[in-house]
C-alpha cells in the first residue's frame, strides 16, 4: 500500500506493494512533484526566483530589481544618496554642489539638506539715504552658526541721516555672549586708500545696529571708527560689517 513523503506528502510505493500498486505509486509521484515544481518553470534571461506567498513551494519569477527591494533607478549620478521621505519610503537626495556640508533638515522631504556654502542676499540698510550708491550682501551658515559679510559703497547722492541698521540674512538667537560675537566695522576712504576699523555689539533678531552717527553732513561719520576720531565719508568710500551669530 502506497505511502506518502513526510514533508510534501508526495506518494511512494511500500516495500510491500505489489508491482501494479507501486507502479500506481510511482506515477502519482511523479504527477505530485510535477505539479510540486510547475512555478520553476518559464522566467527570462535575467530574472530571479522569489516567494510569492507563504505557501510552501509558490513561486514566481521577478527581475533583479525586485519592487519591494531599493530600485537601481532611485540613484542618477555619482555622489546621489538614498534617503527616506518617510517610514518604508526611500528617496533619491541629489548630489549637493562641491564642498557643500550635508545636515539635518526637518523642513525637508528628506530631512536633509547641502549647505555651507556662501550665499549672496540684499541687506536693508536704514539711516541710509543709498542715493546712486549701492549694497550687496553674503553669507554663510555651517549648522548653527552663520557668518555674513555686508558692503555699502557710497555715492554723489548718498546721505547718512540717523544711526545705521542693518538687517542680518537670518534671525539670530536671544542675546548672550555665547550666542554672538561682536560686528566689525571696515571703512575705506578712497582719497586716503586707507582702511578704518572698529566692532559694535550686535543686536537681538534680525536687525543689527553697526554704528552711531557723529556728525551730520551729506556722508556723515562715525564716532565708534577711526579710534574715536570721526570720519567724514565721501562718494567712493566703502562701509562693509562682517561678523557671525548663533541661529538657536
Amino acid at each position: 500500500m502506497a505511502t506518502t513523503t513526510p514533508n510534501f506528502g508526495w506518494p511512494v510505493p511500500t516495500s510491500t506493494d505489489l508491482v501494479k500498486n507501486g507502479a500506481t505509486a510511482i506515477e502519482g509521484l511523479g504527477d505530485a512533484i510535477d505539479a510540486s515544481l510547475l512555478d520553476l518553470k518559464g522566467g527570462t534571461t535575467g530574472q530571479v526566483l522569489a516567494k510569492a506567498t507563504n505557501t510552501d513551494m509558490d513561486f514566481s519569477w521577478v527581475a533583479q530589481d525586485d519592487s519591494n527591494a531599493i530600485q537601481n533607478a532611485i540613484v542618477d549620478a555619482k555622489g546621489d544618496l538614498v534617503a527616506a521621505t518617510a517610514a518604508d519610503t526611500p528617496a533619491r537626495l541629489a548630489v549637493g554642489t562641491n564642498n557643500a556640508l550635508l545636515t539635518a533638515d526637518s523642513s525637508q522631504a528628506t530631512g536633509l539638506k547641502y549647505a555651507g556654502l556662501w550665499t549672496t542676499f540684499t541687506p536693508t540698510i536704514s539711516g541710509v539715504t543709498l542715493g546712486n550708491g549701492s549694497k550687496s550682501g553674503s553669507y554663510c551658515q555651517i549648522a548653527d552658526t552663520v557668518f555674513f559679510r555686508v558692503v555699502m559703497t557710497l555715492g554723489s547722492t548718498t546721505s547718512i541721516t540717523a544711526e545705521i541698521d542693518l538687517t542680518l540674512p537670518t534671525t539670530a538667537s536671544g542675546y548672550s555672549t555665547l550666542d554672538f560675537m561682536n560686528v566689525s566695522n571696515q571703512v575705506y576712504d578712497a582719497s586716503a586708500s586707507a582702511f578704518y576699523a572698529s566692532t559694535a555689539n550686535i543686536a537681538v533678531g534680525n536687525t543689527v545696529r553697526v554704528g552711531t552717527l557723529n556728525t551730520s553732513g551729506t556722508y556723515g561719520s562715525f564716532s565708534q571708527l577711526g579710534n574715536g576720531v570721526p570720519i567724514t565719508f565721501a562718494s567712493g568710500d566703502s562701509i562693509s560689517w562682517q561678523g557671525l551669530y548663533r541661529t538657536s
